[in-house]
């Protein structure tokens, strides 16, 4: 099975996991989904979006918890859900969900998740992606995760400044610092009922 999801998974390993995350938040009714690599000791977002002070605590739960995460043991707390990915025996992530049901690692979603870290992860030690420069500067990967969330909230700068845990001003700043033109979105006029006797 986890060679079937890999396939399904590899063209796109970051979307469809992103895709994933917002079924998953919809499905067990959570406030924020995110997924994060780990490399060595150190933790890289992947996928999803929640606020930085969750992002923190997750920080501080993996330095407590890291034995545990990588014996494949998920963690609740008040509140929140990590549950490891696993590659084989080998944590290649983990799975964050604030608020809402428990998931299970069994979850059909969950082993998407850990195949589409699996194929994020091929795809980097391919003999061909060697050679090309797929690290892109950690400005970049901001300035594009800046851009896409704006996008998919339609240029809502407060609602992207509190899913993203910071100010208006914070996000106006970032949208100045990465030279990023602002997009107005028309908002949608419905249509008005015809006057009577016209």
């Amino acid at each position: 099975m986890d060679e079937t999801l890999a396939l399904l998974v590899a063209d796109d390993p970051r979307g469809q996991a992103g895709r994933l995350l917002d079924h998953l938040a919809t499905r067990c009714k959570a406030r924020a989904a995110a997924v994060v690599t780990v490399a060595g000791d150190d933790l890289a977002s992947f996928a999803g979006e929640v606020p930085l002070s969750s992002l923190t605590a997750l920080h501080r739960l993996w330095r407590a918890e890291e034995r545990e995460l990588r014996a494949g043991r998920p963690l609740t707390g008040s509140g929140y859900s990590v549950l490891p990915l696993m590659d084989g025996k080998e944590l290649t992530g983990l799975l964050f969900v604030e608020g809402g049901a428990a998931l299970e690692m069994k979850n059909a979603a969950v082993v998407a998740l850990a195949a589409a870290l699996k194929a994020a992860r091929e795809r980097l030690t391919r003999p061909e992606a060697r050679g090309q420069q797929e690290a892109v500067a950690g400005a970049e990967i901001e300035r594009r995760r800046l851009v896409a969330a704006l996008d998919r909230h339609e240029w809502n700068i407060a609602r992207v400044a509190r899913l993203a845990g910071v100010t208006r001003r914070t996000i106006y700043l970032r949208l100045k610092r990465y030279e990023i033109d602002r997009q107005r979105i028309p908002k949608t006029l419905k249509p008005c009922p015809p006057l009577e006797g016209a």
